[in-house]
């Protein structure tokens, strides 16, 4: 297995021009390959679902034809073979188990089909990686109640975390007793979510998200290169506080490439993107928390590709359309990038005055759309401030400005109905 920090300049096979990339199950983020393939002279066949809604961006270029998926592979890939398909992507998280079966059918690069659900499942990612003798956070993945608290009084674990197996949704709720995970077991019961929980030790600390594009390599093991690796920090109720884009020539970084190269190997991952999170486990080294293979547009896309040159959906489209990694881009600044959530304690409305304060701070770079008045919930992330500097002091500084507002007035309260 190999994995680099870096993007390196490896040669491929010669760019095939005019191809033509199926999209499976194709969202906003997978909407994004279109002009990025267009730049290497491809056009794109969005494959949906037949239970899916038509792809979106009407203001991207077009799909060259849509292909209806009605549930059989064969049919599929029939008609794409026909239409002369080279290259396989998810469009979406929807897409991603169909996208390996499609590209396995017509012997073109993707991951491992037999174990597209272990990826999309955190209780089968993390047996399946302690089975391979990698770390993994401890869990058990179940239907019954009964067994989940069985299984935390046999472990004697001080906190937990219940989410649900799925790993596209959300992060889970934190237990420190038989009696929070019964409510929180509860909770999900009475929200109607379908499936199985897992329930998974909770790791505290730092949280790292690390995105890769992977590449076979004929007669060895895939290639994984990181493009990314962010440092999160997150509240007590597991919500995003802030994510700071790290150096990845550290000891850490090297730490967490080697672990994951193992990782994304062991789970099948061999072509394309991946975004994964991990964290670190004192005496046990770092592990893995959930992988995505969905295509990922990060917020403030723009701003990030100046900043740092790497893109995952240009990453993985230059992949696809070379066979190669992206070059690094020379002219690229090492800038300092921190991404900051803003959580109101209260609910409540976005101050005009003091938001205007916030989002023209010398390093705040972009926003997500923060209009002033809009309400705001308590605990739920009211939007997101992308810093860019030069240097960590100025980062600092104006994250201590952001933090001070939210403080003094940022959420007006809400006035009580008469």
């Amino acid at each position: 297995m190999a994995l680099a920090l870096t993007a390196p300049a490896t040669p491929g096979p010669p760019p095939a021009h005019n191809g033509i990339a199926a999209v499976i199950a194709p969202s906003t983020a997978g909407d994004q390959y279109v002009p990025a393939l267009a730049r290497h002279g491809w056009s794109c066949i969005a494959v949906t679902l037949c239970e899916a809604p038509a792809p979106s961006g009407a203001n991207l270029p077009p799909y060259a034809l849509n292909v209806a998926h009605h549930g059989s592979v064969r049919r599929t890939t029939r008609a794409l073979r026909a239409l002369g398909v080279s290259a396989v992507i998810a469009g979406s998280a929807a897409g991603a188990s169909l996208a390996d079966q499609l590209a396995h059918s017509l012997r073109l690069p993707g991951n491992e089909p037999a174990t597209s659900d272990i990826r999309s499942d955190v209780g089968w990612t993390a047996a399946a990686l302690a089975d391979a003798g990698i770390t993994a956070p401890r869990s058990i993945r179940t239907t019954r109640l009964s067994q989940a608290l069985a299984w935390a009084a046999f472990c004697r674990l001080p906190q937990t975390v219940l989410r649900h197996a799925d790993a596209t949704r959300a992060p889970g709720r934190l237990c420190s007793t038989h009696s929070e995970i019964r409510s929180a077991w509860q909770r999900n019961a009475r929200a109607g979510t379908p499936g199985p929980l897992v329930l998974q030790e909770h790791l505290p600390g730092t949280r790292y998200r690390v995105h890769t594009v992977s590449r076979p390599a004929p007669g060895t093991e895939p290639t994984h290169t990181i493009t990314a690796i962010w440092s999160d920090t997150h509240t007590d109720t597991l919500q995003p506080y802030r994510a700071d884009l790290m150096n990845s020539n550290g000891l850490l970084a090297r730490a967490l490439s080697l672990y994951l190269a193992r990782a994304l190997t062991a789970l099948g991952v061999q072509h394309g993107p991946a975004l994964t999170q991990l964290t670190f486990i004192p005496d046990r080294g770092p592990a893995l928390l959930s992988l995505s293979t969905a295509p990922h547009t990060a917020f403030a896309a723009d701003v990030l590709r100046h900043a740092t040159g790497h893109d995952p959906v240009r990453d993985t489209a230059h992949i696809l359309a070379t066979g190669g990694f992206a070059p690094p881009n020379p002219t690229t600044r090492r800038a300092r990038i921190t991404e900051i959530t803003l959580i109101p304690p209260h609910d409540g409305a976005l101050d005009a005055k003091l938001l205007r304060l916030i989002t023209t701070l010398p390093t705040v770079a972009a926003t997500s759309p923060l209009r002033p008045g809009a309400p705001v919930t308590a605990g739920a992330a009211a939007g997101r401030l992308l810093l860019v500097a030069d240097g960590t002091r100025a980062i600092n500084d104006d994250c201590r400005v952001i933090r001070t507002v939210e403080t003094l007035g940022l959420y007006t309260p809400r006035q009580a109905t008469p």
